[in-house]
């Protein structure tokens, strides 16, 4: 039975404070950084390392204060975080090397990280949804995890369409004068994703059902406002020179990203966000 709310975000706080103690340490091994010495140490460092946990505590509390507290329930919670963790760890360990070339920019690095995220996101739904073809129950919610089991070809379509994008972001990210691609590779990459992204819409689509492609629907006119709202203003500045320009990287960034923002917008209007 779920505890009460309070007792469940105290429970799912620590979780999460467990989780972000453990990604710590796993970082410092693989990265090979003494990350202990700057958070016994008064530095920038260690404020921004508090305010990490602080955030992870919050939001693991408060997006699973009505879960159940058990064995099932914690093992899927430290599964689906570890798998993203590992991910955004290649994913940084990777990028840190083009950092120290300069082969990579900001534009470049928030283009990269957005990528690895998508990735890692794709990743633990891939994992969710094998698991309630499996028995292996990595999903709490038994309705849930029969649905995603009866539609399968939805959801992994859903989720490779995820990872198409995040790999589109880091294929561009990686590519220029200094970068590991050149333009013509990264050319024929992002025609490929977007060949790829193309044909996983349309199968999406015809797999869907009425209030599926309803909220689809609804998603695109969200989009296009807060595109309109979002980079309309940041070009409006940027013309009138109080900021910099965005970088065309930075702008197809915002597009996948507004996206993703937009769904959930459109699902916590529809209340079938809960949380």
């Amino acid at each position: 039975m779920p505890l009460p709310t309070w007792r469940g975000f105290a429970a799912w706080s620590a979780a999460g404070a467990t989780v972000y103690i453990l990604a710590l340490w796993g970082a410092s091994a693989f990265l090979h950084q003494d990350i202990m010495r700057a958070i016994l140490r008064p530095t920038g460092v260690t404020a921004q390392l508090g305010l990490g946990l602080i955030v992870s505590i919050a939001a693991a509390g408060f997006t699973n204060r009505k879960r159940p507290v058990n064995v099932r329930t914690l093992r899927n919670f430290l599964v689906q975080n570890a798998a993203a963790v590992i991910a955004l760890l290649l994913a940084i360990a990777g990028f840190s090397a083009l950092a120290r070339m300069d082969a990579v920019g900001p534009s470049e690095w928030v283009a990269a990280v957005t990528g690895a995220t998508l990735v890692a996101l794709a990743i633990v739904g891939g994992l969710a949804m094998a698991s309630a073809r499996t028995g292996f129950a990595l999903i709490d919610d038994e309705a849930a995890a029969e649905d995603m089991g009866q539609r399968s070809r939805l959801y992994a379509c859903s989720f490779i369409w995820i990872a198409a994008c995040g790999l589109l972001l880091i294929g561009l990210s990686l590519a220029g004068p200094q970068g590991l691609l050149s333009p013509a590779a990264a050319l024929v990459g992002a025609l490929a994703a977007g060949a790829l992204l193309a044909g996983l819409g349309v199968a999406t689509w015809r797999l869907s059902d009425e209030l599926t492609r309803t909220l689809s629907n609804e998603t695109g006119a969200m989009a296009f406002y807060l595109v309109l709202a979002l980079g309309g203003g940041w070009a409006t500045l940027a013309h009138l020179g109080f900021v910099t320009a965005p970088a065309p990287l930075a702008w197809l960034t915002m597009f996948i990203v507004v996206m993703f923002v937009a769904s959930f917008i459109v699902l916590a209007r529809r209340r079938l966000l809960t949380l």
